[in-house]
């Protein structure tokens, strides 16, 4: 008994997950709508066929009239603060689907005229109280509805976003382990090493600026893209001097790519995986370039990778930049990641 009560629990949740995954819930809802006003208006029509077809213009109606509201009203006006005008335009929406819905109507009963006793939306009275005021309120509060939610999930996103920082920064302060005596030790290394030495004194170097890079200037939530930029080329500079002549390395960026911020450390999970995975066995190459046009900043990064089965894009890097990239870009952002047998390539676009 427990277990088919267990398995009852079960196949419940799956379906519930279909629903939601598939947003079901809107056709039933609908579906419920309609039902209902058939069952409560039947005796008010001819026959099952105009109650039929009017219920199914009164549901079509509704249900475009929300939608239309809902995801290119309020977006575009009420969420922009322009009310006055999200005000006229759903109001003509109004006045407009109701008038439509008249309309049809009556083509739709002008068939059964002969047996119509009372014809429904007949004077300006019953247009008003079964059409238009119905419609204003319904709309509106579905309208009320999205708009609720849309600041629960905004509230959630910014609470996200507040406990993402706060455990950044507390794995930043855990890092700082006396980053002033670390400095100090890299400046005695320097100094050690024979001032002929130039290769290995200036990699010291590089390295050193991408720990303080990490330690003192990302401590902001936006940076300027020069440095972020800056950050790449001496981590590259360094992967070049770890592989020899058979990798093709290649560092790109537009003159465009300047005067704007970016979030600090965005770009090198990508490329840090392009390094992490090319192949060890035949020629490699690393592409990386950078674009701005029409205020959207593009990042590619293409590289080759080791011949055999097509690779998943997860690992923690990745997943970790695109939890960043919802919680700081969200809907402002593309990311496509296209894995393949030999070849690896991401791009990224953000609103700047």
């Amino acid at each position: 008994m427990v277990e088919i009560a267990y398995i009852y629990i079960e196949a419940s949740m799956d379906i519930l997950k279909t629903i939601t995954r598939w947003r079901l819930y809107h056709f039933l809802f609908w579906a419920a709508f309609f039902v209902v006003w058939i069952t409560l208006r039947i005796d008010d029509y001819p026959d099952l066929t105009p109650t039929v077809l009017a219920g199914l213009l009164k549901v079509l109606s509704l249900a475009g009239a929300v939608y239309f509201t809902n995801y290119v009203l309020i977006p575009k006006f009420l969420y922009k603060k322009r009310y006055f005008t999200f005000l006229i335009v759903f109001t003509a929406l109004v006045g407009i689907t109701g008038f439509v819905v008249i309309k049809v109507l009556n083509w739709i009963l002008l068939p059964y005229a002969s047996t119509i006793t009372h014809w429904p939306n007949a004077t300006l009275n019953s247009q008003l109280y079964d059409v238009y005021i119905p419609l204003f309120f319904m709309v509106g509060a579905a309208a009320g509805i999205k708009f609720y939610i849309d600041q629960i999930r905004t509230l959630h996103h910014l609470q996200s976003a507040l406990r993402a920082g706060a455990e950044q920064e507390l794995q930043f302060l855990r890092s700082q382990i006396n980053p002033h005596s670390l400095f100090n030790s890299l400046n005695t290394i320097y100094f050690l090493i024979h001032k002929e030495n130039h290769l290995a004194r200036e990699t010291l170097l590089r390295f050193s600026d991408l720990l303080r890079y990490q330690l003192y200037e990302c401590n902001t939530e936006r940076i300027d893209i020069a440095k972020e930029i800056a950050y790449i080329d001496n981590y590259i500079a360094l992967q070049r001097l770890r592989h020899d002549k058979q990798y093709q390395i290649q560092f790109e960026h537009s003159p465009e790519v300047k005067d704007f911020d970016i979030a600090p450390l965005l770009l090198m999970p990508f490329v840090e995986n392009a390094f992490k995975h090319i192949s060890h066995q035949s020629a490699n190459t690393v592409h990386i370039q950078m674009a701005r046009e029409n205020g959207h900043f593009t990042f590619t990064v293409e590289n080759t990778c080791e011949p055999g089965p097509q690779r998943s894009p997860g690992g923690i890097g990745l997943s970790n930049v695109k939890r960043r990239l919802e919680l700081l870009y969200n809907g402002k952002h593309a990311l496509q990641i296209v894995p393949g047998a030999d070849q690896f390539a991401v791009t990224l676009t953000l609103q700047v």
